[in-house]
């Protein structure tokens, strides 16, 4: 699997611990007098438990929980053709492709990463936030698709960096599909080449700098002065003394203010780089001094950026007149030098003869980490080493993913390296005053970009080639191997001697065991001097932390003579045969003579024999599968897994390794998936032929107890053994009886489960259509978003072909039941036209007997009907006047949620047909916080007692009309429920959750879902298991996390960390009266608060008002309460009194009404749940929207407040303001406008 363009992300808690570590920093005990004034404080790490992604073809994810126990769901699209994706989970990562993209992503016209939803949610790109993309056109002169943003152009490679909202994402898909080609693209359309994720870039002296020889170099006279380095990174502390007089320009491309640096890492660099080591009296002193600095702040102040913010700012370098341009930074993707960030460096190089010197990744020890851009052709790639020139643990390895080029190129020093600190940072170990010690490759290539620029000024004409030809050359050779530090480790004492240098090249891989011809590659020779050389040469190769291989390499001649600025190449021939060892070896050729030695490098690796595995799969009518999902993984180690691609035949075929091996994988073709497994693939030593045979398999069929229509199903297949952990799923939007599994065998060793979870609904809109032979009832599936009705309506089937233009002219479709087939335009557009014609409803016609999932924004009702059944009405309507009766409800009475699920062997029958006692009946009151509209409630269920070898549990979607209740029917026997309500939107940001539940067979239980009163406040006893909406003081830090909303009476929250469109939040922290510090949201850290026991005071603001929420318009919330240190571990919840209201009377339209008594009870809560000792309480009331209070006459008792409210007729709304002490001092205010509509 590819991973995302990262550098690798640190574990939570030490996520957590950095940002405290960048809070209010002052020593542990300080004073009052000593603590900082008012700063925005760091947002929290504490992250929620659910996300919701929107994929770039519009679809939507959710996925719940944490780390490997995360649980996925998969939302169609309304425009999608079948409804239908493929899910891998394998440790935290997270792959979720539909179907229709596959070709798409076969023919590599979309970024894998696109569909990487883990990622996608680690970067920051998921809950509402705007997709970023990189659009590659076929001409320079492309324009920006419609329904994105443009960000900039970057020319160098043709492409625009766009941001598409998400609730564009279904136009700009729309957008981009290739008409013609429909459902099978393989290419995009409107000249765009390719689609790419604009991901995140992250970065990836005292005794380094004599190590690489830099002291030789400036006794010679060269110290980089005149020329000109631009360094790619975080900013720049131009107040630093090592730095001051360095700067020739700085620009900020990151989404930071400025090019200031906030973060640590630029100033560290260009202080190796450039620094002058004033503030030490030399000691730190960089390895070219003389240079000067073009500063490009690409990292924003938080440590990371964007791929296109990248690229803008090494364009900006490359033509500013710099002749190195350094890039402490990178991804861990595993790629070939095809990105856009290499394409740029091989462009810029090129067109501009700039030398870019980039790290290689911090992804080490595994081979193939070298990542992007330090992967292009064109780069200075640079590992980094010890002061002992062993190669660092961390620093990423070759050799190049896919193509197995030689990378990186050059090795420097990068553990422990010492150079400036940024004022009011802490990147790093604090050395001396102004300086800090940190380790990278981020560290290493400094010394290299530095090194570069000394060349640079001794041999001004030398361009990109040059200066990186002669570093390699002249590079010191250490032992560690060709793909581990390439040339070797940089050596300017020798490089500003060098007058020839020489290319490297990679001899390949070859199977160990295996009969090879031997391979030859040319390396060649350059000469920069301005006289001929007569050169001597020598070879050999060794294997890497062994001896030599004698014989093993050759060269086509033992000498050449370079003419004055000339070259020429040398034919080197490895025998792969001589290299019986498994591992990878290292050859040196030796060029020397007249004074001058250069030295070029070649590398192969010899691996284990592999065998050819062939996969032949079929689909249940015995047809080739119309895309794929499969994929390899090793049962023995932890390793990502293998991507198998099929043929058109069916046919995949893999080169494996002896070993133990699970295939896991789905078969999909016109909403039908098949799942299977082959639990135990043993490669011995010879090759294999299998079968995945989808006429075997069993079909997933579940009988409701009441009459239903499908809305989603997910099947999911797990494997586990000692080192791994996978699952793979398909979910299925509608489409009954389209999941099939096939049946396993037990796995030999570990574990195998599956498991189908599926969600019903009571039927929206009913069809019986009156045909001349007699009455048809039609397999209807009514579109989601689409008109919904009460009763019964007799309509006149037309017609309407495809919906086009020229068919809705040929057929009057107004106050009838348009009759539409699939056709080249998406159903979407087709709909839309046939809807704005006045079409009374729309029946639209699939082109298989499968059932077509679609959905539509539109008030025209809209279902679909199976291909035969769609067939049979038309035929009888081209004989004359048909009839169609529907019967509607406008929202769904009922739902079922099932859960399926087996241990070891895939059984070979999923038929079930579960009776009402199964299931528990939860009544789900769905209050409206909004004028009007409809919202989802989304299911999980797992079956209690499975690990995590299929993921613990999985959800499907179920439409609500807010204002409405439902009866939720879950199947409850040994079955755990978690449930997640969403509004219209279906942005995370207004998402509430409950607690995971299990249910007795038989219940009955009541849910009520943004029930008023909806404040600001910590979740209820048992709400949040997880405890991260719960505040707490741990040492002398303090992490508050504060939803925005919780229901009245707690039990069901919202996330607090993010603001939905048009929220206005704020948080401001007092400690003794003075304000320490403010936040945009409630869901910040504080660190290095001082021990003793002081007043603080939390304030949070909110308004809400769009078109999804109507109430609670306004609150402003004020705790008080004391907090000291804690010791050790330990998390203290902080003592903030929450309190919780019931307001009674109020209609699911969250409205009550005016003239009549309304009982409220206002109960104050201590933070472990119990009620609180109230020494006072109080609760006011406004009926004009806050701008007049009275007091509401109210007993206490118990912790709780309990008084009467009688609305005016004159009212819109009541808005309460609540007061609260408790024994402890801690006290709460709360102000809280518009609570309910008064009608």
């Amino acid at each position: 699997m590819r991973r995302p363009f990262r550098q690798g992300s640190l574990p939570a808690v030490a996520v957590l611990a950095a940002l405290l570590a960048a809070g209010l920093a002052s020593p542990a005990g300080a004073s009052s007098d000593d603590l900082p004034s008012a700063s925005v404080l760091k947002p929290s790490a504490v992250a929620s438990s659910a996300h919701t992604v929107r994929l770039v073809t519009g679809d939507r994810v959710v996925v719940t929980g944490s780390g490997a126990d995360r649980q996925v769901s998969f939302a169609p699209d309304s425009d999608s053709p079948t409804g239908t994706a493929s899910i891998l989970k394998h440790g935290k990562d997270i792959t979720v492709v539909p179907e229709e993209v596959r070709p798409l992503l076969d023919a590599g016209v979309l970024d894998p990463r696109l569909f990487e939803v883990g990622e996608l949610i680690e970067q920051g790109y998921a809950d509402g936030r705007d997709l970023p993309l990189i659009v590659q056109n076929s001409s320079a002169s492309g324009r920006t698709p419609a329904n994105s943003r443009q960000v900039r152009r970057l020319p160098a490679i043709k492409a625009t960096a766009a941001a598409v909202d998400p609730e564009q994402v279904q136009r700009f898909w729309a957008g981009l599909r290739d008409k013609q080609d429909g459902a099978t693209a393989k290419r995009l359309a409107d000249g765009v080449r390719k689609v790419w994720l604009d991901g995140k870039v992250t970065p990836a002296l005292d005794k380094s700098v004599p190590q690489i020889g830099a002291p030789t170099a400036w006794a010679a006279g060269y110290d980089g002065s005149g020329t000109k380095v631009a360094i790619l990174d975080t900013g720049i502390d131009a107040t630093h003394a090592d730095l001051s007089d360095r700067i020739d320009e700085a620009r900020n491309f990151s989404d930071s203010a400025d090019a200031v640096d906030r973060h640590g890492h630029g100033t560290h660099v260009a202080s190796t780089i450039a620094g002058s080591g004033a503030a030490s009296g030399g000691k730190y002193k960089g390895v070219a001094p003389g240079a000067k600095l073009l500063i490009g702040k690409v990292l924003g102040d938080n440590g990371s950026g964007t791929e296109s913010g990248v690229l803008a700012g090494m364009e900006w370098a490359a033509h500013s007149g710099a002749k190195v341009v350094s890039m402490s930074l990178g991804a861990d993707a595993y790629t070939d030098g095809t990105d856009p960030m290499s394409q740029a460096v091989n462009t810029l190089t090129k067109d501009t003869g700039t030398l870019f010197v980039i790290a290689a990744g911090n992804t080490g020890p595994d081979a193939g980490t070298v990542g992007t851009p330090g992967a292009a052709d064109a780069a200075l790639t640079v590992a980094a080493v010890d002061d002992q020139d062993k190669i660092a643990s961390f620093s990423s390895r070759g050799p190049r993913f896919g193509d197995k080029a030689l990378k990186p190129d050059i090795a420097a020093p990068g553990v422990n390296i010492v150079a400036a600190r940024a004022a009011g940072t802490a990147m790093g170990t604090p050395a001396e005053a102004g300086y800090t010690s940190a380790s990278g490759t981020s560290m290493a290539t400094p010394h290299v970009s530095g090194a570069a620029a000394i060349l640079a000024q001794e041999h001004p004409d030398w361009d990109a080639d040059d200066l990186k030809g002669a570093l390699m050359s002249s590079a010191r050779t250490s032992g560690n191997g060709g793909f581990l530090e390439g040339s070797g480790r940089v050596d300017l004492a020798t490089a500003i001697h060098a007058g020839v240098w020489a290319t490297n090249a990679s001899m390949g891989t070859y199977a160990q065991g295996a009969v090879s011809d031997p391979v030859a590659r040319t390396v060649t020779f350059h000469n920069t001097t301005d006289k001929e050389i007569t050169l001597a040469l020598s070879g050999e190769l060794s294997l890497d932390g062994g001896s030599e291989v004698a014989g093993a390499l050759t060269l086509g001649s033992a000498g050449i003579t370079l003419p004055a600025h000339g070259s020429q190449g040398v034919e080197v021939t490895v025998d792969p045969d001589l290299a019986t060892t498994g591992g990878t070896y290292t050859g040196t050729i030796t060029a020397a003579g007249e004074g001058v030695t250069a030295h070029a490098t070649v590398a192969l690796s010899r691996d284990l024999p592999t065998y050819e595995v062939g996969l032949q799969t079929l689909m249940p009518d015995g047809t080739a599968p119309g895309s794929t999902s499969l994929s390899v993984y090793d049962l023995r180690k932890n390793a990502p897994p293998v991507r198998l691609p099929v043929d058109a035949a069916g046919v995949a075929n893999a080169r494996l390794k002896p070993g133990r091996y699970t295939i896991l994988g789905h078969l999909l073709k016109g909403g039908t998936s098949v799942s299977f497994v082959l639990p135990d693939v043993n490669v011995t030593d010879h090759d294999l032929a299998l079968t995945a045979d989808g006429r075997k398999a069993a079909r997933v069929l579940t009988k409701t107890p009441k009459p239903t229509e499908p809305v989603g199903s997910t099947v999911m297949v797990g494997r586990q053994s000692a080192e791994q952990s996978i699952g793979v799923m398909a979910a299925l939007s509608g489409g009954p009886g389209q999941q099939y599994l096939l049946p396993s065998a037990a796995a030999q060793d570990g574990r195998l489960a599956s498991t189908v979870v599926e969600s019903f609904r009571s039927r929206p809109i009913s069809a019986q259509a009156q045909l001349p032979t007699g009455h048809v009832d039609l397999t209807t599936q009514f579109a989601a978003g689409s008109g919904r009705f009460e009763g019964v309506r007799k309509l006149t089937a037309v017609d309407a072909g495809f919906g086009t233009a020229e068919d809705l002219a040929a057929h009057d479709v107004t106050g009838k039941l348009a009759l539409v087939r699939l056709g080249s335009d998406s159903p979407l557009t087709a709909l839309t036209r046939v809807a704005d014609a006045g079409a009374a409803a729309v029946m639209l016609v699939n082109s298989s007997d499968g059932v077509l999932t679609a959905g539509m924004v539109t008030k025209t009702p809209m279902f679909t009907v199976p291909q035969s059944q769609g067939d049979r009405v038309l035929a009888a309507l081209a004989r004359g006047r048909v009839t169609v009766r529907l019967t509607g409800e406008l929202t769904p009475s009922y739902s079922y949620q099932t859960v399926n699920s087996h241990e070891g062997a895939l059984p070979g029958s999923w038929t079930t047909a579960p009776v009402q006692s199964e299931f528990a009946d939860v009544l789900t009151k769905d209050y409206s916080p909004a004028p009007a509209g409809a919202g989802e409630l989304y299911s999980q269920g797992s079956w209690l007692g499975q690990s995590t070898v299929t993921g613990d549990g999985a959800g499907t979607f179920g439409e609500v009309n807010l204002g409405t209740t439902q009866h939720s029917y879950l199947l409850a026997a040994d079955i755990e429920w978690s449930r997640t309500a969403y509004l219209s939107g279906y942005l995370s940001a207004q998402q509430y959750s409950s607690a995971a539940a299990s249910y007795k067979p038989g219940s009955r239980s009541t849910q009520e879902w943004f029930k008023p009163v909806l404040h600001a406040g910590t979740p209820g006893p048992g709400t949040d298991p997880s405890g991260s909406a719960q505040p707490y003081r741990k040492g002398d830090s303090m992490i508050v996390t504060i939803p925005k909303y919780v229901t009245g009476r707690s039990d069901f929250y919202e996330y607090g960390g993010r603001n939905a469109d048009g929220d206005e939040t704020a948080f401001r922290l007092y400690r003794n009266g003075t304000l320490l510090g403010s936040a945009p949201n409630a869901w910040v850290a504080i660190n290095n608060l001082p021990q003793e026991a002081s007043q603080y005071r939390i304030e949070t603001d909110a308004k809400r008002n769009n078109k999804w929420w109507s109430v609670s318009t306004e609150q402003h919330t004020a705790w008080n309460f004391t907090s000291a240190h804690v010791d050790g571990d330990a998390k203290a919840p902080l003592p903030l009194l929450q309190a919780d209201y019931h307001l009674e009377g109020v209609a699911l339209d969250s409205s009550v009404t005016a003239g009549k008594y309304h009982p409220v009870s206002v109960s104050f809560r201590n933070p472990d749940g119990t009620r609180a000792a109230l020494t006072k309480g109080t609760v006011e009331v406004s009926y004009d929207e806050g701008t007049t209070w009275k007091r509401v006459p109210a007993v206490t008792y118990k912790g709780t407040v309990t008084g009467v409210l009688k609305a005016p007729k004159s009212s819109k709304g009541i808005s309460l303001r609540v007061h609260g002490e408790n024994a402890t001092g801690s006290s709460i205010d709360q102000t809280v406008i518009h609570t309910v509509h008064v009608r």
